[in-house]
């Protein structure tokens, strides 16, 4: 038998005031450092990337997401230096570390949201209700009809973002635009497009080893040429460096989702994604993550409490090259249905990259999911083959 989670992590929007008053107390952290001399650090900068994926699948209506995919470690993690070096360095360390800060200072708050690209399998679940007219939700009906499609999809994606550095050096400014469309081989039906806009502030004191980065964020899917739906997303990253080595992180999200059809029920989604990223060695990085996830669906037989956990190891190789290898586990359970459905998603994959240059990756890989239900003909599986590339100006 099947546990839910504890009540304890059933996250409501109290966590957003928490946004708030941490998001202030970064303020105040980043006025006392600037207070005790941080260095100036003013200004903007701008940045854009190109990326596009191809990929084959067994069985589309359980594909993953094209913003659903492993937390491999990239090539520049694998950049910092050994902890034991001499103390005749310290000046040349000081000035890495100020470099990684810039680096992390540049990223855009898409990296804060979670789950908000939702599968075909997703939004299937979120369009149909009883689309044969026996009376039965088609999320326990057995009698549904589960299509077993081999398709084909591209995946192409153009994101901008502009990042204010402030003078104290320790708060910067980010705010970001991204396009992202899904065009299949033959079914028209599942084409996506979908738009995000995205602004906060990243705040990391200086000589501290904590990092805040509350934002704010819209997301808006089409699906086949109509509107399908809209997210609000209040995210609140926090991130904590126990040693060059080892890192922390955590991050919450509550998204409003607002679903076109007036047949369709909307949700508000709590998430929280707690992270630890471990460099065992020069050439080899571990990442583990677990989440929790409550759904409140206005329809109350929608609603859903889940949980997930993904591992990932990578490997650094010749040429500019990396390796990687992940297992990802998610739990769902749709707790209000009668009877009561539950599913467990088991994927792992394997993937390589190239780096040619500072500006473009390449990038090739391999998934296996396999979905196993409480429910008669729920169950399935798929296997896909990508090759991508991203370009960064």
């Amino acid at each position: 038998m099947k546990k839910q989670l504890p009540s304890i992590i059933y996250l409501q929007r109290s966590a957003i005031y928490l946004a708030i008053a941490v998001a202030v107390l970064g303020i105040g952290i980043s006025t006392n450092a600037e207070a005790k001399g941080a260095k100036p650090k003013a200004g903007h900068k701008f940045k854009g990337s190109i990326e596009g994926q191809y990929r084959t699948n067994d069985n589309v209506s359980v594909a993953p997401s094209s913003g659903n995919s492993f937390d491999y470690a990239e090539l520049s993690d694998f950049g910092i230096e050994d902890e034991d070096e001499d103390e005749t360095n310290a000046d040349d360390s000081e000035e890495e570390n100020e470099q990684e800060n810039e680096e992390e200072n540049e990223q855009d708050g898409f990296d804060q949201l979670i789950d908000v690209d939702p599968s075909e399998d997703e939004i299937e679940q979120d369009d149909a209700i009883d689309e044969d007219g026996d009376g039965i939700d088609d999320l326990i009906d057995p009698n549904v009809d589960n299509v077993i499609d081999k398709e084909s999809r591209f995946t192409t994606k153009v994101g901008l973002g502009h990042n204010y550095a402030f003078e104290n050096g320790t708060t910067s400014w980010n705010n970001g635009i991204r396009f992202a469309t899904d065009t299949h081989n033959r079914r028209d039906d599942l084409d996506k497009f979908n738009w995000a806009l995205t602004t906060g502030f990243d705040f990391s004191p200086e000589g501290s080893k904590h990092g805040f980065k509350p934002s704010l964020s819209y997301v808006a899917l089409d699906k086949d040429n109509d509107s399908f739906s809209t997210t609000f997303v209040v995210s609140l990253g926090y991130s904590y460096e126990v040693s060059k080595r080892l890192g922390l992180t955590a991050i919450y999200n509550y998204q409003d989702k607002d679903i076109t059809e007036s047949t369709s029920p909307d949700a508000r989604v709590d998430t929280l994604a707690l992270g630890a990223g471990f460099k065992a060695t020069d050439d080899d990085i571990f990442k583990v993550k677990f989440a929790p996830n409550v759904e409140n669906s206005t329809d109350y037989k929608r609603s859903t409490d889940a949980w997930g956990w993904e591992v990932t190891y990578t490997r650094k190789l010749p040429w500019e090259m990396t390796a990687g290898i992940g297992y990802k586990f998610d739990f769902v359970d749709f707790k209000n249905l009668e009877p009561n459905r539950q599913d467990d998603n088991k994927t792992w994959g394997v993937q390589v990259t190239k780096n040619f240059g500072e500006m473009f990756t390449a990038e090739i890989g391999y998934e296996s999911g396999d979905r196993d239900s409480n429910i008669a003909s729920k169950d399935a599986s798929n296997n896909s083959f990508y090759i991508g590339g991203t370009f960064k100006f």
